[in-house]
């Protein structure tokens, strides 16, 4: 039996059929025992099922008169960090006074106990970040990509926003007026633990490899 044959004859007999669906991987691998080809039959079906749990949502800043099948930047934006309950990661190239609501809504949420974390690009010349600043502490942690002596275009350019490490939008718009609302900006929602819980690693390398600086 071919691969993907095999696949989907495991998925289509579900969980609850997994001596069938052992019967069929040792048709192919008769050198596993019973007990092994079960095993394997019921991991298949477990990591498919949480796969089917996972979703990308196309988001986009767009001009008021379009209308087109995507979550608008400012609405995923507000909505993720309103409802963060546990933790939010977040990352910008840059940060206006227009982000400054959403601002205050982090720093009190650090307060009563969601662990931020906040990474910024070269924050000597960015006058947005004073209030944040104001209130780092133990649950809102701030980190800076310096900039380079050797290289001054490089830079942090990504822009993520992380939270309750199952909800992540990655995104091109930048945390001001034109990036949420001005320009033309594409990303995706993703629904998923696996991709948040990859991009908090990322993140955290990068710490410990001395690329960000905690302020």
């Amino acid at each position: 039996m071919k691969l993907d044959l095999l696949l989907h004859s495991i998925l289509d007999l579900g969980e609850s059929d997994t001596d069938e669906a052992g019967k069929l991987i040792r048709s192919r691998y008769p050198s596993l025992s019973k007990a092994e080809s079960e095993e394997i039959a019921l991991l298949t079906q477990l990591a498919m099922e949480k796969k089917k749990g996972e979703k990308v949502t196309l988001v986009a800043t767009t001009p008021a008169s379009f209308s087109i099948k995507a979550r608008p930047t400012k609405i995923t934006v507000e909505s993720m960090i309103h409802n963060a309950s546990d933790s939010i990661l977040i990352t910008g190239y840059s940060l206006s006074d227009y982000f400054s609501d959403l601002v205050d809504e982090i720093v009190l949420k650090s307060q009563r106990g969601v662990f931020v974390k906040f990474f910024v690009n070269d924050i000597e010349h960015q006058t947005g970040f004073e209030r944040v600043l104001r209130y780092k502490g133990r649950f809102l942690h701030v980190y800076n990509y310096p900039r380079k002596a050797d290289d001054k275009m490089a830079a942090l350019h990504a822009k993520v926003i992380s939270v309750d490490k199952r909800e992540t939008l990655i995104t091109s718009a930048n945390l001001s007026y034109h990036g949420q609302e001005g320009n033309l900006e594409l990303g995706t929602y993703i629904e998923s633990p696996s991709i948040a819980c990859q991009i908090d690693d990322v993140f955290t390398q990068l710490i410990f490899g001395k690329v960000f600086a905690e302020v």
